[in-house]
């Protein structure tokens, strides 16, 4: 049975019939109930589980005996790649599942006993949302797999079932998948288990053009090698999902997770704010403001921030650090309720107060030390935590960059009382902790503190340096190589903890004292990580000048500079803006430079 593009829904751009010909092709009794569901699976498929489970529920309301429906809200109740925890447990719906699927076709009452096994009236009633088990036992996340390993054999070839198949691997070690040395860069697989989903995968594409272009394949390859040592093979479906199936936000964005890891600045960008319109439209459409998907919309806001930084695009970067925080609000004048979530998680804060830092970041990147310290300050220490350490943390960098050591010292006092802030417990940006001690293990506001006593410490021997005093940088630059090994041992997270690479300001303060050849080693391994990023290369090219030697090399450089700078709204003389001239010799167009 072909899709039927009339079912299609009038509300979201689907793409071609084919990206859900899956839910076309379920037993239903009527083609109203099929169209609910077909708007049910591509929801599913953009990872928007509460909007999918608001479309399976009303399927089940036009066609009580459609299985596959209840067999959809216990998928999308599942732990998945994104949230281990899932949204609830998924018993009860799989259960009505298997009462009302003896009319379904073989493959549909496969699925259905399969994910059976992924939940049980023990884990349901075990179920305590207070501390995140929402009813989904790991053990189980195991047994579904193992389901699902058998199916994937019988439908040889049936894309669906290895999507399905693939996705439930995956969720066995959800951001886990590769092991990377930090000391050596070197990136292996983290088990078997990731070899073998990575095969499957390729194996599909390889077997059938057909998997070249399947939103759920290409969305899980691109999570799947995002990490991994070559991230540029998910390339080809990145490029499919930028277009494939548009009205969904998520899926849009999802190219931007190879793009950052590939050097395509320019085209992450663009499809993260492709991804926020689509989102926007989600929400102008369903008025579903607080919902789970809310993080996925912050995730989006937070890509085009964070590639705009590495492009230099600072009012694109200032923009959407501004969009996110006026985002957040839900009509609450005080800022109070702004972060809970239609009791889905009750603690939204934890997870969604760190993107109000956004804004003191893009300032930093861009050396807009009066605007840092003319910004409006948060004061709610049980709403704002980890932005009240932020802010004090960013006003500490402007005043070290102007001069003003005491007020630098000052503010470096009140970061460490936020700190203190017991409101900033367990506050995360994405898979990091935004504050824990350093003997529990990394957080960003710990890259954060070993920035800002560099900057100072730099600045106080700096000051002596231009009197003629006695001086030694020695201190300042082992807090920033320590704040280097601080922000790669981050947990794996795009856009990565440490917006700004330590490695830039490093690079740039060692270049000032003239420390030409470490300052060389740091831009070259800030590249290879950043892949070609435009402020690593304005490095080299600025230690290749200062050597004089290697003028093939320096050409080639600069001709990449001058292409990655080329959409840079502020182009920098220096990699980091707390350099002396750093200001004095950057300009906000390429015609000055």
């Amino acid at each position: 049975m072909e899709a039927d593009m009339s079912l299609a829904p009038t509300d979201y751009d689907f793409g071609l019939p084919e990206n859900y010909a899956f839910a076309n092709n379920i037993t239903c009794a009527n083609d109203e109930a099929r169209k609910m569901y077909i708007e049910a699976f591509g929801h599913m498929l953009n990872y928007n589980h509460e909007q999918a489970i608001a479309c399976f529920s009303a399927t089940t309301e036009l066609d009580p005996n459609c299985a596959m429906a209840w067999w959809g809200i216990a998928y999308c109740v599942s732990s998945n790649y994104n949230w281990s925890p899932g949204l609830g447990s998924g018993h009860d719906p799989i259960q009505q599942a298997l009462k009302v699927m003896g009319h379904c076709t073989e493959l549909e009452q496969d699925l259905i006993r399969a994910l059976a096994t992924r939940h049980s009236a023990e884990a349901r009633d075990a179920a305590d949302p207070s501390v995140l088990n929402m009813g989904n036992d790991p053990e189980l996340n195991v047994a579904f797999a193992e389901a699902m390993a058998p199916l994937y054999e019988k439908y040889a070839g049936n894309l669906d079932v290895t999507a399905i198949y693939v996705e439930a691997l995956m969720n066995l070690k959800a951001w886990q998948l590769w092991d990377k040395n930090t000391a050596t860069g070197e990136i292996t697989p983290a088990d078997d288990n990731t070899l073998l989903l990575v095969k499957i995968m390729e194996d599909a594409f390889e077997a059938s053009e057909e998997a070249k272009l399947h939103p759920a394949l290409c969305h899980l390859y691109c999570h799947a090698l995002e990490l991994s040592p070559f991230p540029e093979r998910a390339l080809p479906a990145a490029d499919v999902l930028r277009t494939r199936m548009p009205g969904l936000g998520h899926l849009v964005h999802m190219p931007s997770h190879i793009d950052a890891w590939v050097g395509q600045w320019k085209e992450a960008i663009e499809c993260n704010i492709a991804a926020v319109e689509a989102d926007d439209r989600y929400v102008e459409l369903t008025g579903n403001e607080s919902q789970f998907y809310k993080f996925y919309r912050m995730h989006n806001h937070h890509f085009v921030v964070w590639c705009a930084m590495f492009d230099g695009q600072y009012e694109t970067a200032l923009k959407y650090a501004r969009k996110a925080v006026d985002t957040l609000p839900a009509g609450d004048a005080d800022h109070g309720a702004q972060f809970m979530l239609a009791g889905i998680i009750p603690m939204g804060a934890i997870f969604l107060e760190s993107y109000v830092t956004m804004p003191w970041h893009v300032m930093i990147r861009f050396g807009k030390w009066d605007e840092i310290l003319a910004e409006p300050m948060y004061n709610d220490k049980e709403v704002f935590p980890a932005t009240i350490a932020t802010q004090h943390y960013a006003r500490g960098v402007a005043y070290a960059s102007k001069g003003m050591v005491p007020e630098a010292e000052a503010e470096q006092v009140l970061f460490k009382e936020a700190l203190a802030n017991p409101a900033l417990a367990g506050r995360m940006m994405h898979n990091n902790f935004m504050y824990q001690d350093p003997a529990e293990g990394p957080s960003i506001l710990n890259v954060n503190a070993a920035i800002l006593e560099a900057e100072i410490e730099y600045r106080r021997q700096f000051l002596a340096q231009q009197a003629g005093e006695a001086h030694d940088f020695t201190a300042a630059f082992d807090e920033l190589r320590r704040g280097v090994d601080l922000s790669l041992n981050l947990a794996y997270n795009e856009p990565w903890g440490q917006m700004q690479p330590v490695r830039h300001i490093l690079g740039a303060l060692l270049f000032e004292q003239g420390h030409i050849e470490e300052a060389e080693e740091v831009y070259r391994a800030d590249i290879n990580l950043w892949k070609d990023n435009m402020w690593g290369l304005l490095g080299l090219k600025l230690c290749l000048e200062a050597r004089g030697d290697a003028p093939e090399e320096l050409a080639a450089v600069t001709a990449l500079f001058n292409e990655r700078s080329a959409r840079a709204d502020i182009v920098p003389a220096k990699t980091c803006f707390c350099a002396q001239d750093a200001l004095a010799k950057s300009c906000g167009d390429t015609s000055c430079c």
